[in-house]
């Protein structure tokens, strides 16, 4: 099947964008960091102590699904990374004591968490399932219970013997030895939680919500929040300090704010090709990484400020888009509850062609879809192919633009959202400072073929965020 396009359309619906967020806004946001700069450079704390140290990343490898997590090893010389479908990847002193990964799972992973020993972790699900590998112990879970918003993070206890379960309304499920001290269930919030994180002590936690509002419970103490101030991009993760008297938070752009004892050592914001952000983790020996959706890892510490991932080096500012927007695309599925696609390399490979082809020619058509049938590559590999194709006209050049585009275009949608689809491959090209870009989907021999359905609503958009790389 082919969704015929054409450029001026394109051009008009790449102009139907979320509101960009004010010069006002930009200007506070800059200024918070600034003054938590300032904090952190007064940090009386020995160099020798900070050791966030990168120890490897999967940045430039090609992900089944993205990264979702990370959880650092008790002694800050390790960390893993889990995928939402509960891939694991282990660095440093970390070891590998199981995943997920091969597992049909009904939701996907959201998050993770180490235990006391570093000799196993949790991973938790959206839907509150629970799988414990290593010496981890299970606890219970509220894989089977119904709920009223899907879970979006967890926290383990001091001893290991128990955790914490956060929903996006701020509903707190405790297991274990974890102790309800209370929660945001029952309060009209103007953003979602989006992560928690507990207090030293394990008699306390902090909720976090997208627009960095803090609700403090047990003895978990408030100690600050951009709650009030506009920010330029979400935020999507937390971390406390070692002593349990501060915490930072960090956004999908890679922007940290520091509050309480928590000490500013550098942040991902405005740094080229970083990609999205999509948790991050402390060092118990100072410092804190950063993980982004693409598997790079990003360390800051005072003693050497902030380090981008080595791998980044190697991946080039096309691949780096397509990349991204192949995450964005599953993330806007999986948000409807449909099947999230495969990368096919067959598929990526046609639509890098397309891409560069359109960029060299300097115009936007489709390839002949139906004529692929008849190549070795296609032929008998899948039954309907679909096609995106978009260009930035020398204006908007990064993926997040590039997809809020597409979202926000009924035929462009309708093709990322169709149900039966199984497979997508993502092609991007930069020439002159313009980005073209290629969607190709497809369905696997043996699926279903896509059945004729009504276009589905724009909003809401999973990943309005006008971020990530670019040309």
């Amino acid at each position: 099947m082919r969704a015929a396009r054409v450029p001026t359309q394109t051009r008009r619906e790449e102009r139907a964008r979320a509101p960009r967020i004010s010069v006002h806004a930009r200007r506070a946001a800059a200024l918070l960091a600034a003054i938590s700069m300032a904090v952190g450079a007064m940090a009386a704390v020995p160099a020798a102590a900070q050791d966030a140290r990168y120890l490897g990343s999967v940045a430039g490898s090609q992900l089944d699904r993205p990264i979702v997590g990370m959880a650092a090893t008790p002694t800050g010389r390790g960390y893993w990374l889990v995928a939402s479908d509960g891939g694991i990847f282990a660095f440093g002193d970390a070891r590998f004591h199981g995943s997920t990964g091969g597992t049909l799972l009904n939701r996907p992973i959201v998050g993770m968490a180490s235990t006391r020993t570093g000799n196993g972790y949790w991973l938790v699900a959206s839907d509150g399932g629970i799988f414990a590998f290593g010496d981890a112990r299970f606890h219970g879970s509220t894989g089977g219970t119904p709920i009223n918003r899907p879970i979006v993070g967890m926290a383990s206890t001091r001893t290991g013997n128990g955790y914490w379960l956060v929903a996006s309304d701020g509903g707190i499920f405790a297991f274990g030895d974890a102790r309800f001290h209370g929660s945001t269930g029952g309060i009209a919030l103007n953003r979602p939680i989006v992560a928690m994180a507990s207090t030293r002590t394990g008699n306390g936690y902090w909720l976090v919500a997208s627009d960095g509002g803090i609700f403090a419970f047990g003895d978990a103490r408030f100690h600050g929040s951009t709650g009030g101030i506009a920010l330029v991009s979400p935020i999507v993760a937390m971390a406390s300090t070692r002593a349990g008297s501060g915490y930072w938070m960090i956004a999908s752009d890679g922007g940290i704010f520091a509050f309480g004892d928590a000490r500013f050592y550098g942040s991902a914001a405005g740094q080229p090709a970083t990609g999205t952000i999509a948790s991050m983790a402390a060092s118990p020996r100072g410092g804190y990484w950063m993980v982004t959706a693409d598997g790079a890892v990003l360390t800051a510490t005072r003693a050497a400020g902030f380090k981008t991932d080595p791998n980044l080096a190697a991946l080039s500012p096309e691949a780096s888009v397509a990349r991204d927007l192949f995450y964005r695309i599953n993330d806007e599925r999986a948000a409807r509850g449909l099947r999230t696609l495969t990368w096919d390399p067959v598929l990526a490979d046609l639509a890098a062609g397309w891409a560069r082809r359109m960029a060299t020619e300097g115009r936007m058509y489709h390839q002949n879809l139906q004529g692929l049938f008849g190549t070795p590559l296609v032929a008998g590999r899948f039954t309907a192919l679909r096609e995106n194709i978009y260009t930035g006209n020398g204006i908007y050049r990064d993926s997040g633009s590039t997809h809020v585009a597409f979202m926000s275009s009924d035929p462009h949608r309708a093709d990322i959202l169709v149900p039966e689809l199984t497979s997508v491959g993502v092609g991007a090209a930069c020439v002159n400072g313009t980005l073209w870009v290629t969607q190709d989907f497809g369905v696997v021999a043996g699926y279903p073929a896509p059945a004729p359905a009504p276009v589905p609503p724009r909003d809401p958009i999973v990943r309005p965020d006008e971020n990530g790389p670019s040309c």
